[in-house]
């Protein structure tokens, strides 16, 4: 165990995924069992011991498994590529940490450990080959679990066998074989050779397992839906393992029952004459936009032509928005109408351009009448330029002050109470939930808190955003282990931060959004940045015009906050300089990122992130971090300086809920809080505002749900990037 700072984590309350995981067990139903199941550590294998096999592309797993004196308390598993799974699990062994190892963990309780472990497919089963897999377990930290194999597994009709060897705490030739035939409704028999070295393991001697050797265990699985369970024997022992494996590879998990349905009200369409005479027609049909949560709505109708710029705050798919916004214009503008142009913002910055030049077959589209792929030659979808959303017309004054009010949980939350105006103003009130890990004074404690937002916009492009913060109840005043880091204290003072004041204010701040060019954004922002960290900067982000890369630079200088959540700050002042590149793969859905600069503790270096987004919108990533910071203090060492690194997860609710929403709570962990290689929380990153609508317009045609159904047809997945987007108009 390394004597480093612990790790913290804050999430919303969130009752929604819990549901939806119930709920689409329900309907799923049973399901036969696979082959491709976990062992009790999360890697895909038998009981302890691996097989050559990986899970289905894009499956997520995560599970509880027990096997004396060792407890998973919590795994997981990703296959993030085709052939490539990654594994994590949080170990404790039942043997408590001596207070001669350290006597401020004497407090500590049994001994815990976090283990990162992985496996590459490298040959794909058929007739007359098997399926054979390379792993390496513990591949960072401790390395108490470190070993490396290669199997090779084979079916034999309901029979799963593999063969393997492996080198560390797999010491030598491993087997195992499931046997789980279909009409066995998802039971599965499991045996295997298990040649984990236990007399290695750390705590041996005190736990017993220095008397266990090689040798046979079985089990009995079964799987219904997403949910699996094993119940195995070895050496006279019971173990148990309990998971649920969700496919991300899904486009969503729950049907949209709750979901407003589109605008169908038929009405007397005006003529041009009687839309330019009488100023309702217009205040009707904004209020009809306003109602289905888009904001910033500003309408211009000239001759046969209707241009109208918005953006929405429900939607994830802004082609869906663009769809659903059409519907109404069309039912509600001028007879005349042929051609609709809708210019979608974001952050009050115009990024794309849908321009439908034939509106009859619109129409017949949104009528059933005609196909997407009929469509899709008399839609254009662009870049949007900067002037375009000038010329718009103003909102109806009476509309201006427009507002409504929710208290639900629509959003993932227990409950929440939510104001929204008619522009991008917002108040927002929830529950909260944070969690500080592998403290000496105990492996786990947590905060719960009420988050207060406030969002204004004060004009064109121009946003003040605040967040207040108000503990209701807590442990981490607990925590006892001071940073131990030679660099300047940028995170590693975190526990500070959280045990320090009730009520706090964790950001106030002024962003200024810029469109000066076609593909081309800024922002200058000032003021209270995050809990840590307050100051001044900008940001300019470029796409380019045809091709999957996208640039941007961020300057900041910063100056940290003190504890508390107030207006103090401490002496320590920085400037940070990061150029990012992102590659996105777009027939994959991954996208890479390399941040080079400077970064808060004054270390120069690069940053490396990787991530993939699945159908279900679920993104899983990782980020590694090597710069000339110089963390020798544990858990790093002169000869090996600690690099910051990391998983993270973004999670869709819109696949989990019963109506649609853009809310995408973020997950991030690391193996330890420590200063190098650290970023300043961005007030309002633009990659990160403008990527959810940059995916969308290069999903295939770029009009995905535009009518409100999957109506895909058969376009290759990169097909957007060469040639949807009108290039030659330029």
């Amino acid at each position: 165990m390394s004597k480093g700072q612990g790790s913290s984590i804050k999430v919303r309350f969130r009752t929604l995924p819990l549901a939806a995981l119930v709920f689409a067990v329900l309907a799923a139903g049973a399901a036969p069992a696979a082959f491709a199941q976990p062992n009790i550590n999360g890697e895909t294998g038998y009981i302890n011991m691996p097989s050559g096999r990986v899970e289905a592309d894009g499956t997520f797993r995560i599970g509880y498994s027990f096997a004396e004196p060792y407890s998973n308390i919590l795994w997981s598993s990703v296959t993030l590529l085709p052939r490539v799974e990654f594994y994590a699990r949080y170990v404790r062994i039942m043997s408590p940490v001596s207070a001669s190892y350290d006597p401020r963990w004497a407090n500590y309780g049994d001994y815990k450990d976090k283990v990162a472990s992985g496996k590459l497919l490298l040959l794909e089963e058929d007739w007359f080959t098997p399926s054979v897999a390379f792993g390496i377990n513990d591949v960072q930290g401790t390395g108490i679990f470190k070993s490396r194999y290669l199997a090779a597994s084979k079916r034999f009709g309901d029979l799963d066998a593999t063969l393997g060897a492996g080198k560390g705490r797999i010491s030598g030739v491993f087997a195992g074989a499931r046997y789980a035939p279909k009409d066995w409704n998802g039971f599965a028999l499991v045996a295997e050779y298990d040649a984990n070295n236990y007399r290695q393991d750390y705590l041996s001697a005190t736990t017993g397992v220095d008397q266990r050797n090689k040798g046979i265990g079985l089990a009995l699985e079964y799987r219904w839906g997403w949910l699996g369970s094993q119940l195995a024997w070895r050496d006279g022992k019971p173990g148990i393992n309990i998971y649920a494996s969700v496919p991300f590879e899904a486009k969503e998990f729950i049907p949209k029952l709750d979901e407003p349905a589109p605008d169908t009200e038929v009405v007397v369409r005006p003529t041009l004459e009687q839309w330019n005479a009488d100023p309702q027609y217009q205040r009707e049909l904004t209020g009809r936009l306003l109602n289905q949560d888009f904001k910033n709505v500003h309408l211009d109708v000239s001759g046969q032509t209707v241009e109208a710029t918005l953006t929405n705050t429900r939607i994830s798919l802004p082609s869906r928005a663009v769809g659903r916004a059409a519907r109404s214009i069309m039912l509600r503008t001028p007879e005349e109408t042929r051609e609709l142009r809708i210019h979608y913002t974001v952050s009050d910055m115009p990024f794309a351009t849908y321009t439908f030049t034939d509106a009859a077959q619109l129409e017949h589209y949104f009528n059933g009448l005609e196909s997407r792929k009929e469509l899709a030659p008399s839609v254009t979808v662009d870049y949007a330029e900067p002037q375009r959303a000038a010329g718009t017309s103003a909102m109806p004054d009476d509309l201006a002050g427009y507002s409504r009010t929710h208290l639900d949980g629509a959003d993932g939350d227990i409950v929440s109470f939510r104001s929204e105006g008619a522009r991008l103003d917002k108040i927002r009130v929830a529950p909260g939930l944070g969690f500080y890990f592998n403290d000496p004074s105990g492996a786990l404690r947590y905060e719960t808190f009420v988050n207060a937002h406030y969002g204004k916009q004060l004009g064109s492009g121009l946003f003040f955003k605040s967040a207040a913060q108000m503990t209701l109840k807590q442990n981490v005043s607990g925590v006892t282990q001071p940073s131990n880091s030679l660099l300047p204290h940028v995170r590693t003072d975190v526990a500070d931060y959280k045990k320090n004041g009730k009520l706090k204010l964790a950001q106030a701040v002024l962003n200024k959004f810029y469109h000066p060019r076609q593909r081309v954004y800024a922002r200058v922002s000032a003021g209270l940045y995050e809990e840590m960290f307050g100051g001044a900067g900008g940001q300019v982000l470029y796409f380019p015009e045809r091709a999957s890369w996208v640039f941007d630079v961020s300057v900041d200088s910063l100056k940290q906050r003190d504890v508390g959540g107030g207006f103090t700050f401490r002496n320590y002042s920085t400037v940070t300089a990061l150029a990012t590149l992102h590659y996105r793969f777009l027939s994959t859905g991954v996208t890479a990122a390399v941040r080079a600069g400077r970064f808060l503790a004054g270390d120069t270096g690069a940053r490396f992130e990787m991530k993939r987004r699945f159908r279900s919108g679920f993104e899983v990533g990782m980020w590694y971090a090597l710069t000339n910071g110089n963390d020798i203090t544990s858990p790093g060492s002169p000869a090996n300086p600690y690099r910051d690194k990391g998983v993270f997860m973004t999670i869709p609710l819109t696949s989990m809920l019963t109506r649609d929403t853009q809310a995408t709570p973020r997950i991030a962990i690391a193996p330890w809080t420590r200063d190098v290689g650290q970023m300043a929380a961005s007030p309002g990153d633009l990659y990160d505002l403008l990527e959810p609508a940059y995916i969308n317009m290069h999903d295939r045609d770029g009009l995905q749900y535009l009518g409100d159904l999957d109506d895909s047809y058969d376009q290759p997945l990169d097909s957007m990037s060469l040639d949807r987007i009108p290039w030659e108009a330029r």
